[in-house]
């Protein structure tokens, strides 16, 4: 089944699928995160943390994870005429919003994922998460083996970099779990030294300086046409490894 899944999840598009349990994960960096303030205004961050750790949270009887990446290039994830449009500017978007949603492209691959999974096992529950469900994804996809957390806070994977986006299906089937891979940024910091903020700090992020954060969480409050920032992942080295499909 595992097999079955895995192959699936390539054939639908996703760069890598990898399996964990559906362990709960420590909540001792996210309260710490949350306690020192560098949540700034995202105040859902700090709403039930210990529950954002535990994907049983969002299905009682969940048993594993499946954990999916989708790859993207240049021009973000590119899925027929999907696309965003935020401005003519590509300079000034981040390139995971410069091509079609990555909410509603991961969304709707999962779901197909979920459905052949459905053929072979009728009754099983599937709840399909993308980032806007209230789980740890990034900790879990690391758990799974997807790639390492970076300095920069975002997961790395050694084929193919950090341009990738994350989504997941939490289910009630018991598959065997996949290692964890070692972490290989070593002694390497360009992303912390190229930050424009110094939002990076001992592989933390402080949003409230972070201009992801700030040109979309708080979008409302600045007068930038921009959104996001792309620079801790465009200096880092394993980005200059480049993935089958992406440009």
């Amino acid at each position: 089944m595992k097999k079955h899944i895995v192959q699936t999840a390539h054939d639908l598009g996703f760069a890598a699928c990898r399996i964990t349990t559906a362990d709960p994960v420590s909540p001792e960096r996210l309260t710490s995160w949350i306690g020192e303030g560098r949540h700034g205004a995202m105040r859902y961050m700090a709403r039930n943390p210990e529950k954002r750790c535990d994907p049983k949270t969002l299905l009682p009887e969940a048993r594993s994870v499946i954990c999916c990446a989708m790859a993207y290039g240049d021009e973000g994830l590119v899925f027929g005429d999907r696309t965003i449009g935020r401005s003519n500017d590509r300079t000034k978007i981040a390139r995971f919003a410069r091509g079609a949603d990555y909410h509603v492209v991961v969304r709707e691959k999962l779901g197909e994922l979920a459905e052949a999974i459905r053929k072979r096992i009728p009754d099983v529950k599937a709840k399909c998460c993308v980032d806007t469900s209230p789980i740890l994804e990034k900790v879990i996809a690391a758990r799974a083996g997807i790639g390492w957390i970076g300095r920069h806070t975002l997961l790395v994977n050694p084929e193919f970099g950090s341009w990738f986006v994350l989504g997941e299906i939490i289910t009630d089937i018991e598959l065997e779990p996949d290692e964890p891979i070692k972490n290989l940024c070593d002694a390497c910091m360009k992303c912390v030294d190229h930050c424009p903020t110094n939002a990076l700090e001992h592989a933390s992020l402080d949003a409230r300086k972070c201009i992801s954060y700030l040109t979309i969480e708080c979008k409302d409050k600045t007068d930038s046409d921009s959104y996001g920032c792309d620079v801790c992942q465009e200096v880092c080295p394993y980005n200059a490894v480049k993935s089958e499909g992406a440009d």
